[in-house]
């Protein structure tokens, strides 16, 4: 073992052509800073790689656009005797992008410039890559798809210690795709935050390890504070054989240390890198299905982003390349519209091109009054097993859910679906359209319901309008409807319930309006002055005469119905689930 690094040569390697200027990603938010390191050791950021452990590996890594652009060029070396890449460097600006408002808003010239300066150790240690990014420009150095995105949060879920859980990134599955930092600088037990176990992902995971294996915690003697998210934050030592002996048993603690139990959890549902070996099973999977005129477990869903405009929205243009068809405009985006670009194009060719074509959101009905545009892939959902493997895919990326955490699902709907309702809705016959056509006739025929489909309450809060329920019960029930090819479009019935039944809760002047209109109504039931929603009813209708099941629900429809339950049983309001049969 060399205890220093040896004699350098620079790599001349082939420049690859798809390698795109990297665009700095939103990491800052959900840092976690490291304190003072202990002597001997340094605050790194370390990655672990997916490629082979060789100069060849490390050199595949590399962004060499990034690094052709501004003159950087890798060395292979080797460090303490295992094989490395070195690479680093400066860019400098000569004039600050915020001199010229400067200047203008004080009379004055303002002429700054500065310099931003980086690098990356990239180290084969036995099978294992890892790169050590420093300053501000190291992990622009290696190509960001090569990170292993499980990496900080599988080591920090078996080494933290259980009640010193200092910050806890997550985000939501579902409809609302909500992301959400909780900081607790004394750190507390992972239980105290609240953490949706069977809906959120959690991407981040921050506190204290006392591994005395570490070079930071054996020379202190007390725990040292570790940040594991894609990245792994932690103090490493400084000299050639600790670094080597540190990420040694950074690996070790991977590969044989179980979970925690307060963190087993965490593990459940894990994002799948872009290099994942199976990607390209699950993507010809994928591709076979878009050919089909009804596939299975496979629908749309309403990315989280826009599920505050949907109601909004008059058509959808829609277009993908290479499906042989122009663009078409649809009042409804529903599965059938997506296949119609997809069942006419060639094997490999279909999910390529929902990834390049675009949705459009049209304020009016002839789809030229565009709002926002987003890819069609983001709006498709799948579920696709692999061998062993049960993955999903939800706006445009891949998660890997254990076969614990679909069980315990399983049981959490099951119970709710199983539990009895007072509201019994007539059949959904066939000369019934579309939804406002069933509704208005369940209101005529049977006076105990109160039509207020597309009666919108303009708040304060939502001033573009939300609807309070279609139907209103005889007991002042708030019932949703939904008629749905598949189960994906149900994560949107749930969230609106979940949102509307809030607002006459919290908000006073929702809860007016909403007053005001059902007064109005013919046959509508007595409601008090101090009225707050008891209950909420969803009514489903599958188009194939199915009754809701756990079985007949996607696995992201069964999170985004627990979710809407815990939500909304919290808040008091009981939650039902009724059939629409079909006629």
């Amino acid at each position: 073992m060399h205890s220093a690094t040896t004699r350098t040569r620079t790599i001349r390697n082939s420049v690859r052509k798809d390698r795109r200027r990297p665009v700095s990603p939103q990491l800052a938010l959900f840092e976690c800073p490291l304190p003072p390191a202990p002597p001997g050791t340094y605050p790194t950021t370390v990655y672990r790689l997916d490629v082979p452990a060789t100069v060849e590996g490390l050199t595949a890594a590399l962004n060499e656009d990034y690094l052709r652009e501004h003159g950087f060029a890798p060395s292979a070396i080797e460090v303490a005797g295992v094989p490395a890449v070195l690479v680093h460097g400066s860019v400098a600006r000569p004039r600050a992008e915020w001199c010229d408002v400067l200047a203008r808003l004080v009379g004055r010239d303002i002429d700054l410039g500065y310099s931003n300066g980086g690098g990356a150790l990239l180290l084969a240690v036995d099978e294992r890559a890892y790169v050590l990014a420093y300053g501000t420009l190291g992990r622009f150095l290696v190509v960001r798809e090569k990170f292993d995105p499980t990496f900080g949060v599988s080591f920090a879920v078996r080494a933290l210690l259980p009640s010193e859980i200092r910050q806890v990134r997550r985000r939501m599955l579902g409809a609302s795709g909500r992301v959400d930092r909780s900081l607790v600088p004394g750190g507390q037990p992972i239980w105290k935050y609240g953490i949706d176990k069977w809906g959120e992902i959690v991407g981040q995971v921050c506190g204290r390890t006392d591994n005395p294996n570490l070079t930071a915690c054996r020379r202190t003697g007390r725990p040292v504070k570790v940040d594991g998210g894609e990245a792994l934050h932690i103090p490493l030592c400084v000299e050639p054989e600790g670094l080597l002996a540190d990420l040694r048993e950074i690996d070790r603690v991977c590969r044989q240390e179980s979970p925690l139990a307060d963190l087993a959890f965490i593990t459940q549902i894990r994002p799948v890198p872009a290099n994942d070996a199976r990607m390209s099973s699950l993507e010809d999977a994928l591709d076979q299905r878009l050919a089909l005129t009804d596939p299975e477990r496979l629908g749309v869903s309403v990315p989280g982003d826009l599920v505050g405009d949907i109601d909004h929205v008059a058509s959808y243009r829609v277009s993908v390349p290479k499906s042989g068809r122009a663009a078409t405009v649809t009042p409804e985006l529903d599965l059938p519209v997506i296949l119609a670009h997809t069942n006419g194009a060639l094997d490999g060719d279909r999910w390529t091109g929902l990834r390049h074509g675009r949705v459009i959101l049209c304020a009016d009905i002839a789809g030229k009054d565009a709002m926002m545009s987003t890819p069609v892939s983001r709006w498709l959902t799948a579920e696709v097993t692999v061998g062993s493997s049960h993955l999903l895919l939800h706006e445009d990326r891949w998660y890997e859910i254990g076969d614990r955490h679909r069980e315990f699902l399983r049981q959490e709907i099951a119970q709710i679906l199983d539990r009895p309702s007072d509201i019994v809705l007539p059949p959904w016959t066939s000369d019934l359209p579309d939804e406002a056509a069933y509704n208005r006739t369940v209101a005529e025929s049977d006076q105990r319901f109160v039509l207020l489909d597309k009666k919108l309450l303009r708040t304060a809060q939502h001033p573009r309008g939300i609807e309070a329920c279609d139907l209103l019960g005889p007991g002042g029930e708030l019932i949703h409807v939904k008629r749905a090819s598949g189960s994906s479009p149900l994560s949107h019935l749930f969230a609106q319930g979940v949102t509307s039944a809030e607002a006459l809760r919290y908000e006073a002047d929702a809860r007016t309006m909403f007053l005001d209109l059902v007064r109005q109504q013919p046959h509508a039931p007595e409601l008090t002055d101090d009225f707050r929603p008891r209950k909420v009813v969803y009514a489903i209708a599958l188009t194939s005469g199915r009754t809701v099941t756990v079985d007949t629900l996607f696995t992201f429809a069964q999170v985004a119905l627990y979710q809407a339950m815990k939500t909304l049983r919290i808040d008091g309001v009981d939650v039902e689930v009724v059939t629409i049969p079909s006629a």
